[in-house]
């Protein structure tokens, strides 16, 4: 049980910070996915456990004003994401 606990969370750990920025290897350097996905854990622990990607980033784009430097930067950039996709 709790390996598959480890693993979940490693799954959400991994999409959130894939979700950082779009590009593949920005993603790899980005110093904002360590952040976000520890914040991700104590801000928003029920959507990390529900393992849905945009449940987690709707979460911490709420909660943006809690986040540090690196992980607010990064939550910038996604939001920026989904309002630009939204007025296409």
């Amino acid at each position: 049980m709790q390996n598959r606990n480890l693993r979940k969370l490693a799954n959400v750990s991994a999409l959130l910070s894939l979700c950082a920025i779009a590009p593949a290897v920005q993603a790899q350097s980005d110093p904002g996915k360590k952040a976000c996905a520890k914040e991700a854990r104590m801000l928003c622990p029920a959507e990390m456990k529900s393992m849905s990607r945009k449940k987690v980033e709707a979460c911490m784009i709420t909660k943006i004003a809690q986040t540090s430097p690196v992980c607010h930067a990064a939550m910038l950039r996604i939001k920026a994401e989904r309002e630009a996709s939204v007025k296409r």
